[in-house]
């Protein structure tokens, strides 16, 4: 009987950290919060400075219909996009570029930080990319392509 415990325990204690590890790094907000937030209007524009975004860094901003992280990247000089910050894997927030990567600290995941694509598994799909428009010194962040 002891034994049965224990396994219902153990059980119980890997659904918990399957749970916590899923939503890691990303914020969610809670069922009452989702019922009282309006959503965010068609079109809200997301704009940032040009000058906030180094070649090979990146700025980080919000998408406005899902409230999740997105990084405005510029790999090359005069060359901007933008990826979101969920990792395609189990939903987890990836670490912001670094060395031209974007880092899922969950499972351990690597995406290329100009294209999006998968450089080491466990995820199988590239990171949903953006559309980026460059207007006078400003960035605007488009609608996911593809």
């Amino acid at each position: 009987m002891d034994g049965g415990i224990a396994a219902v325990a153990l059980g119980g204690a890997g659904l918990l950290t399957g749970s916590l590890t899923a939503s890691f790094g990303r914020d969610r907000p809670t069922a009452k919060a989702r019922q009282s937030a309006a959503p965010a209007p068609a079109g809200t524009p997301v704009t940032v400075a040009a000058a906030s975004v180094p070649v090979g860094g990146s700025a980080q901003v919000k998408d406005p219909a899902s409230g999740d992280a997105v990084y405005v990247v510029q790999p090359k000089a005069g060359q901007y996009c933008a990826f979101s910050s969920v990792c395609t894997h189990s939903g987890c927030a990836v670490d912001a570029p670094k060395d031209g990567q974007l880092y899922c600290p969950c499972h351990g995941s690597r995406f290329d930080a100009a294209t999006g694509a998968v450089l080491n598994g466990p995820a199988t799909r590239p990171l949903p990319k953006y559309r980026v428009t460059k207007e006078g010194d400003s960035l605007h962040l488009g609608p996911l392509e593809g």
